[in-house]
């Protein structure tokens, strides 16, 4: 976890001491909170479009509903819990300076938030991409699907120990969000949190991969073929953003005022 001076608990001390020769500022402070809001109502507005759009045809044209349109369908009502709380996170001071958030304010509150955030977004990511893979399943030929299960497998794992590893980070269990908690010990979520994005890189390269070598062997009807190829393309710029993301969360470890440097990485993650 990042270090923070726990003899500051008063109203008027910021949660880390401020750099050199800046003074915190409690009344008007420097703020990214707008960009976290806008990017919170537009982004699930338009997946929401997507969403819709994937269901149409599924339902109205192709008539052919299957459990990977439900769990696309899950996906963005989880990633919409997750921007809903992420907004949540501006009154605990997302989007200020650290220095500039009190103490009484950010403790007990901001890491609650923040993990049940990243819990509903690990959670959509992981039925995002199963909803993709159980796709391929449908309707690409046997012989590739245990490479198929396997992959499911292992978004599903690393999915899992990434939503819930704030339950298991410190011990005690509140350690992990109130920093007046000297006892105790840790481990480096930071850590976990680049794990999860590395796993993410790599099986956003699997999936788009996957469907590439298949199609040519594979006589579809138009509809899902199209379907697929819109995949793939999409394929390709989730796993940009994906490399993205992943750089931007390790520059982001070291840094101990996670309020402000999060608004920079968290743009790509919600994109994502």
């Amino acid at each position: 976890m990042p270090s923070f001076d726990l003899s500051l608990r008063e109203e008027n001390v910021g949660v880390i001491p401020p750099p050199l020769g800046v003074a915190p500022n409690f009344v008007d402070p420097p703020s990214l909170q707008h960009i976290i809001l806008i990017t919170n109502i537009i982004l699930p507005l338009v997946s929401a479009l997507f969403v819709i759009l994937r269901l149409y045809t599924t339902g109205f044209i192709i008539c052919s509903v299957g459990i990977d349109d439900y769990m696309i369908a899950l996906a963005w009502l989880l990633a919409c819990a997750s921007s809903s709380i992420d907004s949540l996170l501006t009154r605990y001071g997302l989007g200020h300076h650290l220095w500039d958030v009190p103490f009484s304010t950010f403790n007990g509150n901001f890491l609650k938030f923040a993990a049940i955030c990243g819990t509903f977004y690990g959670l959509s990511i992981m039925f995002s991409k199963v909803s993709i893979l159980v796709l391929f399943l449908r309707s690409l030929p046997q012989r590739p699907k245990n490479a198929i299960y396997a992959t499911i497998a292992v978004v599903v794992l690393y999915s899992l120990i990434g939503s819930f590893h704030w339950l298991f980070d410190c011990q005690p269990l509140e350690k992990f969000w109130d920093l007046s908690i000297t006892s105790g010990s840790c481990i480096e979520w930071s850590k976990i949190n680049i794990f999860s994005g590395a796993m993410n890189t790599a099986t956003d390269i699997v999936i788009l991969l996957l469907p590439i070598f298949m199609l040519r062997k594979v006589r579809l009807p138009r509809w899902e073929k199209i379907g697929m190829v819109l995949i793939v393309m999409t394929g390709g710029f989730v796993l940009v953003i994906s490399i993205i993301r992943l750089k931007t969360t390790a520059d982001m470890a070291p840094n101990p005022d996670i309020t402000w440097e999060y608004v920079h990485n968290g743009v790509w993650w919600l994109v994502y």
